[in-house]
């Protein structure tokens, strides 16, 4: 008498039919006529749960016809939807960790999140529908598709940050720790050109917190070096009316900074994306995987997401007026604009070293400078 209650005990721990039909405990014994064991037993087990009669002990040809035309469950066919789904949940789960965790090289070009974790949730949807339509949660296949999809997961994000380092991308880190006025900064190789730290900023004409963010970034250029070509206008809609320093424009002559303005000119939509290399998409995909603006980067170890100047205070103000009182450094414009301009400065001096040491001890500045880490 075949002990059915353990052969379906057998089959969820995953052995495969030969293995069970060979175990005392589960009492098969197969006629000669029958042929191998396993496949007498696995066909013997469909015919009852289709409450078939049983089989005749008819000779192999009778046997085989009665095995090809019993069903079999989709957890035993590789390309069924939960083979499918037991492939790519690994492959998808491997390569989203590494994303995270190594956010440039792996996740440069996807980024863990969002864009990897959209399809880690998606095929996570056709494992579970998969098993949903299945009797069975666990096969011999399913765990070698299971290895097949975490080697391929490995080889494939491996593959893709391999790719990043060859192009020139950056190694970063996945941790941040806070900084003053909700900066952050990362363990990160320093990121300069000629010498000098590079400040990223990404932006949009057509964003207001660009527009705003604009006069912090310029007021702390003029105090590291000589500016010059920087361009005025009012930078996004008639509505809101924020005057702006156009960032591609500024021209920096400096040893303490190098500018690199990826800002899009599209005043109709503040979300157009500027072509971006591989350095800059890296630190995007890393620290602004939803591509928030604006985006400030100093020295590839600070960065900050989001507006720096609240741009309805500068609501209505004439772009002129609020220059010459940017490099005067008086008027209630620059009162508002000052405290972000003075961090930003902190944070240049502290990527050069203590440099300028007449910028570092300006009393608006070293205070700032002595909380940085």
């Amino acid at each position: 008498m075949v002990d059915w209650e353990r052969v379906e005990k057998l089959r969820a721990n995953g052995w495969d039919w030969a293995r069970i039909a060979d175990d005392p405990r589960v009492g098969f014994r197969a006629e000669s006529t029958e042929g191998d064991p396993g496949r007498a037993l696995r066909a013997l087990y469909y015919q009852r749960r289709s409450r078939r009669p049983a089989r005749s002990k008819g000779g192999a040809e009778r046997d085989a016809i009665a095995e090809s035309a019993v069903p079999t469950d989709p957890v035993d066919r590789r390309f069924s939807l939960p083979g499918v789904g037991f492939l790519l949940v690994p492959f998808v789960g491997i390569w989203f960790l590494l994303a995270l965790v190594y956010p440039s090289p792996v996740g440069v070009f996807f980024p863990a999140i969002p864009d990897i974790g959209f399809l880690l949730a998606a095929v996570a949807v056709v494992l579970s529908f998969g098993l949903l339509r299945s009797d069975r949660k666990w096969s011999t296949v399913a765990r070698n598709s299971v290895v097949i999809g975490c080697v391929g997961g490995l080889v494939f994000a491996g593959g893709i940050g391999l790719t990043a380092i060859v192009a020139g991308c950056p190694t970063l880190s996945a941790s941040s720790v806070g900084e003053i006025q909700g900066w952050e900064k990362a363990d990160n190789p320093s990121w300069t050109n000629g010498g000098a730290p590079v400040l990223l900023f990404y932006g949009s004409t057509g964003c207001p917190y660009c527009s705003a963010t604009s006069w912090a970034l310029l007021a702390a250029l003029i105090a590291l070096g000589t500016v010059s070509s920087a361009q005025l206008q009012f930078g996004n809609s008639v509505e809101d009316n924020i005057p702006e320093v156009i960032v591609n424009s500024i021209s920096i002559d400096s040893p303490y900074v190098s500018l690199d303005a990826r800002e899009a000119q599209d005043f109709s939509n503040a979300l157009a994306i500027p072509a971006l290399g591989c350095t800059e998409q890296a630190y995007v995909s890393a620290y602004n995987p939803d591509q928030s603006r604006p985006f400030v980067v100093i020295n590839g170890q600070y960065w900050h997401v989001g507006t720096l100047v609240d741009p309805t205070t500068l609501s209505g103000a004439n772009p002129q007026t609020v220059y010459g009182q940017v490099t005067s450094q008086s008027g209630g414009d620059w009162q508002l604009i000052a405290p972000s301009a003075y961090a930003l400065e902190a944070f240049l001096v502290k990527a050069n070293g203590g440099l300028p040491a007449s910028l570092a001890s300006n009393p608006n500045v070293h205070p700032l400078l002595e909380q940085l880490t």
